[in-house]
């Protein structure tokens, strides 16, 4: 059969990288291969091969075809958390070298527990990304409304570079206070810097907070600024080693990558922290465009992979943006789509404690290399996997549609000899005992990611993904009574299928000083409104010489008008989408204002309304994106309830619940619409394994979804 195809979508997770291809008919196939963080391009292949072989396409036939290919993972994640990024220099305000010392109040406390937090005791800052001996400060100062009140002092500037340089630094951050209401002294100062490399025939770059974040607070503006020069650079190596590995089979367009608030851009992007969590943010979008086409307002979208298990609300149609988020314990100016992250992923490590005889379970995980015992690829500590395998639930010959051979054997002996002789238990107990409290860890997760906002799990539909999400499934929603629950036959590669549902997109922001009173005239709104026009048409002029280098057709081009506002006196600011035209007129702030009103009150209460302290607009945003065409999903007609006799694979014993049990087998590919399934169950696909227990069954939709019930 001739297939036209139509994109390619990477997810290189912290354990596999999953390959998502659609054709032009919206038919899909996914593809799984370990992660290789050594070269990210030789897993990147290795998956995309997997998914090419099910549709026997040659990869130099495939490749030419994709009009996008979009690469999303963890890597500069990674590199912040482990701290190995970049040698990087920082020049700021004199007085401020400090800066990363000091940190944010709130960011110093980011990532504690409640108790860490109630006893500060236990408190440790967080290990600075530059050390003091790189940082210096040079005497200049531009006040909050742009004036210059202490000139740039040039000399001690050209001191501070050559001081920086002769550290051996790879890149220099440069952040002064109120730089992006006047650039004026960082412009000054990035001169001085390039003459100073060229000078020792260098070739180093330099970043200007106010061109990387030119927004408000000094803080979040220096943290975003020296993560894109500490943590970046890496990642861009890895993603040009995607890129060149794509173009040597044919791919003849530029290599795109997920941003953090939803959209794509090339990996050339200027402003490459915005991807710092690109892989977890491909899930929560196709999980939005799943509930739009089947007309579902909430949902709790959950990722259960082998390192970790994610998992972010879609209320009202919506998915919440934080412009602020904590990530990796630093707080960022960075518009993020709002996901919570537990450790606990199917590859988390087991230890016993030797004096309480208590297991752990992780927060390290085995990941992709080496991964779980019983891949046998040299790991000898026991995970959460190996206790899958040796209970029943993972079959050997099957396990990457059979690329890979379980080694239940040396899985059985590992766990015997580090879990089960020193907690004194049969060794299936103790494997039973640990998937019991993996489920119920991921269940508590699951609850509080609902409750914690003060919303009811029984207005949610549960939407379960990830490499191990359709193992969970039943464990992490017993005793919670979500609407509906469901998966995906490709659920392993959902993270990937999600980037393929989004336009081409960047998020532009500009911070500003706008207060408009309670009572303000008709011409102090119509002032206000000609101001935020003009800073909307600023940022799309950057925005079209941005969308032109990147070689993109400016006709195709949509714009949406963002502001934030905040009653007068408060700290925090409501992003309130423009969705009428702007006129420059007083009724444009008007509406403005009423949109802002309802959603405070949606958020907090109608009784915490306040217009008669005015309102605060500190800040707005354009996003310039061009629609890319999205997978379908057609839909079929329903068959017989009971499943063809061609996917049934006869039966295997599993241990459930203290005493071994017959489970049925299926092929999930082979099942069709319509058909039902009661547990005990298990149905196997080559990049994952869906579980049923006794007391549910699992219905296949008339597009291939998959949903669970109770019996």
């Amino acid at each position: 059969m001739k297939r036209n195809l139509l994109g390619m979508a990477i997810d290189a997770g912290g354990t596999m990288t999953d390959t998502f291809i659609v054709d032009e008919k919206g038919d899909f196939v996914i593809g799984k291969a370990a992660t290789t963080p050594y070269d990210e391009s030789v897993g990147f292949v290795e998956s995309a091969q997997d998914a090419l072989v099910h549709w026997d396409i040659d990869e130099k036939d495939a490749f030419p075809q994709f009009e996008i290919l979009t690469y999303g993972g963890t890597t500069m994640l990674n590199t912040l958390l482990q701290r190995k990024g970049e040698r990087v220099g920082l020049i700021v305000s004199k007085g401020l070298e400090d800066i990363l010392l000091m940190e944010q109040g709130r960011q110093v406390w980011s990532g504690y527990s409640f108790a860490d937090r109630l006893h500060a005791v236990t408190h440790v800052h967080n290990e600075p990304l530059i050390p003091k001996r790189r940082i210096r400060g040079v005497s200049e100062r531009v006040d909050l409304f742009g004036n210059v009140v202490i000139p740039f002092y040039e000399e001690e500037a050209e001191k501070a570079v050559e001081e920086i340089l002769d550290e051996d630094v790879d890149s220099i951050v440069v952040c002064f206070l109120y730089s992006h209401v006047n650039s004026a002294h960082e412009d000054k100062m990035e001169e001085i810097c390039k003459k100073a490399i060229e000078k020792r025939n260098l070739s180093i770059p330099v970043y200007l907070s106010s061109s990387v974040r030119p927004v408000v607070r000094e803080n979040q503006r220096v943290n975003a600024t020296v993560i894109e020069a500490y943590a970046a650079a890496p990642v861009r190596e890895q993603l040009n080693n995607v890129e060149k590995s794509a173009k040597s089979r044919g791919y003849d367009r530029q290599l795109t990558t997920t941003l953090a608030y939803g959209g794509l851009a090339n990996i050339r992007h200027p402003r490459l922290h915005e991807t710092l969590i690109s892989g977890p943010i491909g899930g929560i979008l196709g999980a939005k465009y799943v509930a739009n086409l089947l007309g579902i307002d909430n949902v709790l979208a959950t990722d259960m992979g082998g390192t970790s298990y994610d998992f972010g609300l879609i209320t009202d149609g919506n998915v919440r943006l934080n412009d602020e988020p904590e990530i990796a314990r630093f707080r960022m100016n960075l518009p993020s789509i709002e996901l919570d992250s537990t450790s606990g992923g199917a590859g988390s490590y087991l230890s016993v404690d030797p004096i309480t005889k208590r297991i752990f379970m992780g927060p390290e995980s085995a990941g992709g290399d080496p991964g779980p015992i019983v891949v046998d690829q040299g790991n000898t500590v026991p995970t959460v996997t190996d206790c899958l395998a040796i209970n029943g639930y993972l079959n050997p010959d099957y396990f990457l549609g059979g690329n890979i051979k379980l080694n239940i054997e040396k899985a059985y002996n590992q766990l015997e000899e580090h879990v089960a002789k020193p907690t004194g238990m049969d060794i299936h107990e103790a494997a039973d005992g640990v998937l019991q409290v993996w489920l119920q860890n991921a269940r508590e997760a699951t609850r509080r990611g609902i409750m914690s906002r003060g919303y009811d799990v029984s207005d949610y539909t549960l939407m379960c993904y990830g490499g191990a999400g359709p193992m969970v499934i039943a464990g992490v929603t017993e005793g919670l009574p979500f609407k509906r629950v469901m998966t995906f036959p490709f659920a392993a590669g959902f993270s990937a299928f999600g980037a393929t549902t989004v336009d081409y997109s960047h998020r532009y922001t500009r911070s500003c000083m706008l207060n408009i009173p309670y009572d303000a005239s008709k011409e102090d709104k119509e002032a206000a409104a000609k101001s935020l026009n003009e800073l909307w048409n600023e940022l799309r002029e950057e925005a079209e010489q941005s969308f032109k280098d990147e070689g993109m057709d400016l006709n195709k081009v949509k714009y949406e008008k963002i502001a934030f506002l905040r009653y007068g006196g408060q700290l925090d600011e409501v992003e309130v989408n423009v969705a009428n035209e702007w006129d420059d007129s007083d009724n444009d702030v008007d509406n403005l204002i009423n949109d802002f009103e309802n959603i405070y009150s949606r958020m907090v209460a109608l009784a915490a309304k306040y217009p008669r302290a005015g309102y605060g607009i500190m800040q707005v945003a354009l996003v310039a994106y061009i629609e890319t065409v999205k997978p379908e999903f057609p839909v079929f007609p329903l068959q017989s309830e009971e499943p063809n006799p061609d996917a049934f694979k006869g039966v295997r014993k599993v241990f459930d619940d203290g005493e071994w049990k017959e489970a049925k087998l299926y092929e999930m590919d082979l099942l069709e619409p319509g058909n039902v399934i009661d547990g005990l169950a298990i149905i196997e696909h080559p990049a994952t394994t869906l579980i049923v227990p006794e007391s549910r069954l699992i219905r296949m939709d008339e597009r291939k979804f998959i949903w669970m019930e109770h019996k």
